[in-house]
Formats: structure tokens, sequence, C-alpha cells
């Protein structure tokens, strides 16, 4: 086996370790469940949250007979599908996955700010027609309570919806979402209905709408050269990247601008990548180099590798939001491929030490359909 591959194997090994370190949470969770076991228990979630309307609010308490906001959440979806949430709001909000409003679904989580800080602070539980349940702590109406969305303190006050249970929406052949559940039907026959609304959707998400579009600037550094181990400032990294958030496992697309100072060179990397939540995503590509590349250290000249290219792991942290953009720090870890100029290996520390760079910085991501207007 060509020792350059080799390499490059060795250090693919690497990344794919901790790549599976960080999925361990996604891999105990259960994403077998079909649709309708998903809608059975949201079904069971939302009944249990019917059971507490009324109930008087309290700080701190988490049930039976009163509750606060996001210990009604807490203790419902513990006692009625034996899911154990996070305890507060902004933990909750940092566990789930958040979707777009018009996949919003009975027994998803709807969040908002309605304090002073930028921090998540309330909560409540979406049961259909525009409507929520969640516990209030002032107003003229407090405790477990239903509400709209359509009201103009929460219109106001509202961030995001998050999803903690799989979709329980059932399609056609087509991918045609069906008609609403037989559930809501009795719900909004209820007591709990309000005045009859279109906010329920139950058309098919437009493809355009699952895409997300996110740009990234990096500082560049690394910790090794040939001959020593000390950290090294390694340039600049301009990231725009495209994916598709209606799978389990959204793929995507992009491509950097990256100043490599630390080897006099400028580089594009093209990337395809594929993410399994908001926190990791794993990527690799062809890269196409530009300039007299001079290896760390020494004046040894190297080449750059069109392919293999690039493999990394980007980790981001939590998002913070503002309307529709988000923000989130990001650190990737990824590496290179460099060779010598006859196209022959690299000796392994030199490759690693020309390759394997961190790249640490900021992410900012919106809706593609931000940037045109719907018809």
């Amino acid at each position: 086996m060509d020792k350059n591959m080799r390499d490059v194997y060795k250090v693919c090994f690497c990344l794919i370790l901790l790549f599976c370190l960080g999925c361990v949470r996604l891999c105990a969770q259960n994403n077998d469940m079909t649709p309708g076991q998903a809608q059975s228990m949201r079904e069971q979630f939302v009944e249990e949250i019917k059971k507490h309307v009324g109930a008087p609010y309290e700080y701190g308490a988490v049930g039976p007979d009163t509750f606060d906001c996001s210990g009604l959440i807490y203790y419902c979806a513990r006692e009625s599908i034996k899911v154990q949430l996070p305890r507060t709001a902004k933990a909750i909000y940092n566990y789930v996955r958040i979707i777009p409003d018009d996949k919003r679904e009975i027994g998803d989580l709807l969040f908002f700010k309605t304090t002073s800080s930028s921090t998540i602070s309330h909560i409540g539980v979406y049961i259909g027609n525009n409507q929520f349940i969640s516990a209030i702590s002032d107003g003229p109406n407090t405790g477990t309570i239903v509400s709209s969305l359509a009201q103009d303190y929460w219109k106001g006050r509202y961030v995001s919806t998050g999803q903690f249970l799989p979709s329980g929406k059932q399609t056609d052949s087509s991918g045609k979402e069906l008609a609403v559940t037989e559930f809501e039907e009795e719900y909004f026959d209820s007591d709990y209905n309000g005045t009859s609304d279109s906010a329920y959707r139950t058309d098919s998400v437009r493809f355009e709408d699952q895409l997300l579009f996110d740009t990234s600037v990096f500082f560049d550094w690394s910790l090794l050269s040939p001959r020593q181990f000390v950290f090294r400032y390694r340039g600049i990294d301009a990231g725009f990247h495209v994916s598709y958030t209606g799978w389990k496992l959204n793929p995507g697309a992009g491509f950097n601008l990256r100043f490599n100072t630390g080897l006099d060179c400028f580089q594009l990397p093209v990337i395809l990548s594929l993410s399994m939540n908001d926190f990791i995503r794993v990527y690799a590509g062809p890269v196409f180099t530009f300039g007299d590349v001079k290896l760390i250290d020494s004046d040894k000249v190297i080449k750059g590798s069109v392919f293999p290219g690039i493999i990394g792991i980007s980790f981001s942290t939590p998002k913070w939001r503002i309307g529709k953009v988000s923000l989130q720090g990001a650190q990737d870890i990824s590496y290179t491929v460099f060779n010598k100029p006859d196209g022959a290996a690299l000796p392994f520390m030199e490759s690693v030490a020309a390759g394997l760079v961190m790249y640490t910085g900021l992410r900012v991501t919106l809706p593609l359909s931000t940037f045109y207007t719907r018809s």
C-alpha cells in the first residue's frame, strides 16, 4: 500500500474515533420508530399535558399538583412516555432538534423569550390549531393554561419550535403529508377548542424551505511541526455551506476560502458533508491549492493533493438565536493531504505537521428561504 495512503488512513482512523465518541447520545436514541408509533407517543404526551390544565403555578415545582413552565414538560414527558428531558427551559432548548415552523406537530415544544435577557425563559407544548399549553407565572391568567400563538404577547416573544420525538406525520406514496389526525379533530371539538383557523399546515413542505445556509469564519492553528510541539498560527478561513434538513442525517455541500499562511499558499476545499444534529458534522472532498507550498519550519517545497484532499469533523456549540439567524461557536479538526513535488508521500510527521489543522471560529446559520421572496 502507498505510504501516503497509509498516512491518510491513520488520520482518518483518529477522526472517526472522535466522531464515534461524539455520537454516543445519538446512537442511544431510538431512530427506528415508525410515524405511527411516534404519533401515539405524541398523543399520550399531549393527553397528559391536558390533564394538568388549571394546575397552579409554583416556581421550581415539577408536579404532580403544581408546576413551573419547564417542570410541566419534564413531569409529563416522564410520566406519559418515559422520556427524561432536561430540567430547565434553556437546557431543553439546547437538547431538542429545532425545526421550521411549518413542520410543527402536536407534542412539539415552543420556546419563548419573556424577559429582558437573551436566553430562553419560557416553554410550552404545541397542541395544534396554533395553540399551546404552558404554565404561566403572571398576567390575567396564571397556572397551566391554553394560549394561542396568535396573541400579540406570545407572537412577539416566540423564538422557535423544538422536536424531541420523531415526526408522527404519515405520508402517501408521493411523499405528501396526509390530513390532520383523528386525535386533533377530536381534540378541537372538545372544551379546549378555540376559533378555527388555518394555522395547522397539512401541505407538504417545499424542498427549498428545508435548506439551511451557513457561513463560518475561522482562526486556523496547529500544535505540530516536523521538529517540535508548539502552537502555531496557520491562517484564516471563510466557509460557505448549504445543508438539507429533511432527513435524519442531513447532507450538505460547500466550499472554503483558506489563506494558509503556515504553508504560504491559498487553498479552495470543496466539501460534501453529513450532519446528524446541530452539533456534529463530518466532511470530505477535493482541495485545490494555489501558490508554492513550503513545509513548516523549513524551506522544503511540498505539493497539495487534489484528491485525496481533505477530511474533517466539526463540533459546534448550542445555537444562540436572533430571529431567524443562529450563531454558534465551532471547532473543526481536519487533515489535508500534501505530497512531495513528484507526488510521492511525505514522511508521516511531515504529513501530519502540514495537514492536521484546528479551526476555531464562529458559524452563522439561516434558512436559505431568507434570500428569496415566497410566491
